[in-house]
């Protein structure tokens, strides 16, 4: 049998993250003041976007809008055929800064919001992101990265799944855990890491050859940490002495990456969004009274639409148009979203918001997801970093999601309502002894919870509760 190449075409179908849903994505995980940060950046990349202040509107001339488009590439250009609707289409946006040509036309409001802001430090984010760009990568492949880096937390924490982001962004697993290698292979070391384990492991083996010391990463992590070095020699059958040279090596790594672009100055919580107790019942309301109102330039907008005029022009023109609408609609929908699964929480939580966080109820993301016909993804980037201001504080809107805790009967707790009984155990001053970890895990079986005495001990050192022992001392 002959064998010979043969071309062979197929039609397959493929989700493509384009850059609108980049950002909309982008968009959806911040809170209210990185938001304000966010629109800072666009202001100062788009010219056709603009604060929304009528009175003191400058528009642009024709001579001022050639100079801004004489250096764009006409392949980068649309052609107006290919130009569709307001939030249609799958356009490719440049990441490029007209900031050296914007000053011309610059409203006095918007020059007063740019230039009030402080300066600040690089980020993490930042410098992972001016690696990257470094690096000889293919366009595709260098979107993967920057995908990945979105989901890297302060201390340098991939805080995603790779399994949910390929579910989310249809790239497949193969480019997703090869993006994720060379975001590994970046400085600092051991940044994009999953769990400590691998964190610690990635930057023993940028220092050399520790066969020892990665063998106890991998199995006994727990006990070095705790300086069990006894119980390590007898598990590798191996000296203490050799144990502790380990340990030496272990110590000094950095469990977080990320640490030392995390600024340690204070940082005052804002809530996204408001719960007030109304006549008619509760009701979320959205603080963002602070986020400037935006609207895309008249000028800009009326050249758009105006015939006849310079093809250059026009499609600088419509381009920049459209990136400024599709910014302001993903801003809606970020606070539409937002709203929605507040409200979802809300009324899934009601005992909370009228007796306090012993009423809370268990509750997983996917019971909001299905609640609302959203990914459960979605649920999980809409509550990060957000904070609502409740009758009782504010707390983190992931803070209403919890484990179920099952008890006598068909009554269920939420590991969060146990842990506010265990505080009010703890304070009762009617108690002539500070109770220990077993007798709390017995006055909570009396209630019909059954718990055992170490997962006391955990939420106990949850809530940076001191042992019975010490607690006496106080």
């Amino acid at each position: 049998m002959e064998i010979k190449p043969v071309l062979d075409l197929k039609q397959t179908q493929r989700l493509v993250m384009t850059p609108q849903l980049q950002q909309a994505i982008e968009l959806l995980q911040l809170s209210n003041m990185e938001l304000s940060e966010r629109i800072e950046e666009e202001l100062e990349m788009n010219p056709a976007l603009e604060l929304d202040d009528s009175d003191n509107e400058r528009e642009l001339t024709l001579e001022e809008i050639k100079d801004v488009s004489s250096d764009t590439n006409e392949d980068e250009l649309y052609d107006e055929n290919e130009i569709s609707e307001v939030y249609e289409g799958d356009y490719y946006y440049e990441n490029k800064s007209y900031s050296h040509i914007e000053e011309p036309y610059l409203q006095d409001k918007k020059r007063e919001f740019i230039e009030g802001t402080v300066s600040r430090e690089e980020t993490l984010k930042e410098y992972l992101l001016w690696q990257v760009r470094l690096l000889k990568l293919s366009e595709e492949e260098l979107s993967i990265c920057e995908l990945l880096i979105g989901y890297i937390d302060i201390m340098g924490y991939l805080s995603v799944s790779l399994e949910s982001i390929a579910s989310d962004s249809g790239y497949l697993m193969e480019g997703l855990q090869k993006a994720l290698k060379t975001i590994q292979g970046l400085d600092p070391p051991g940044v994009g890491a999953r769990d400590i384990k691998e964190c610690l492991l990635i930057q023993l083996k940028n220092r050399g050859s520790y066969p020892l010391a990665e063998k106890i990463i991998i199995n006994n992590l727990n006990e070095i940490k705790l300086k069990r070095f006894e119980e390590v020699s007898k598990h590798h059958k191996i000296p203490v002495s050799e144990v502790k040279e380990a340990f030496a090596v272990i110590s000094s790594l950095e469990p977080y990456p990320g640490r030392q672009f995390y600024s340690g100055e204070i940082k005052y919580i804002i809530p996204d969004v408001i719960i007030e107790e109304t006549e008619e019942g509760f009701e979320a309301i959205p603080n963002n009274s602070f986020i400037p109102k935006l609207k895309v330039n008249n000028y800009f907008e009326n050249l758009a639409r105006r015939k006849g005029s310079d093809k250059k022009i026009k499609g600088f023109v419509k381009e920049k148009v459209q990136r400024a609408k599709n910014f302001m609609y993903w801003i809606e929908q970020r606070e539409s979203t937002l709203l929605r699964v507040t409200r979802a929480i809300l009324e899934e939580q009601i005992d909370f918001f009228k007796h306090g966080p012993k009423y809370l109820k268990p509750l997983v993301l996917k019971d909001i997801a299905v609640k609302l016909d959203l990914h459960e993804s979605t649920i999980s980037r809409i509550t990060s970093s957000k904070y609502v201001q409740t009758p009782f504080g504010v707390f983190q809107l992931k803070y209403f999601f919890s484990n179920t805790i099952p008890a006598d009967g068909s009554k269920e707790y939420s590991s969060r309502s146990i842990k506010e009984m265990i505080k009010d155990i703890v304070n009762d001053k009617v108690l002539k002894h500070q109770p220990s970890d077993q007798k709390i895990a017995d006055m909570l079986l009396e209630k019909g919870i059954k718990i055992a005495r170490r997962t006391v001990a955990k939420y106990r050192k949850e809530l940076n509760i001191l042992p019975s022992n010490l607690r006496r001392k106080q």
